[in-house]
């Protein structure tokens, strides 16, 4: 049980470092079964950057695209 709390963990971070390399600010990403959170800091995001969001937290966590959700929260 541990061992998979870590497994997640490392998904949870391995997101978002990436994410935050590509120039998303403060960025949470929650794996819960099977599903994914991404809390973004923005007001709003471009296509290509919620595809590049979806393709980063696919890649990381192995969750399909309709697993994952995208929220914006403007903090500024």
């Amino acid at each position: 049980n541990m061992i998979a709390m870590t497994a997640v963990a490392e998904k949870e971070n391995a997101a978002e470092t990436l994410l935050q390399a590509k120039g998303f600010a403060n960025p949470v990403v929650s794996l819960t079964d099977g599903k994914v959170d991404v809390v973004i800091n923005a007001a709003s995001i471009s296509d290509q950057e919620r595809a590049q969001i979806e393709d980063i937290v696919k890649r990381k966590t192995e969750v399909p695209a309709d697993g994952i959700v995208i929220t914006l929260l403007n903090l500024e």
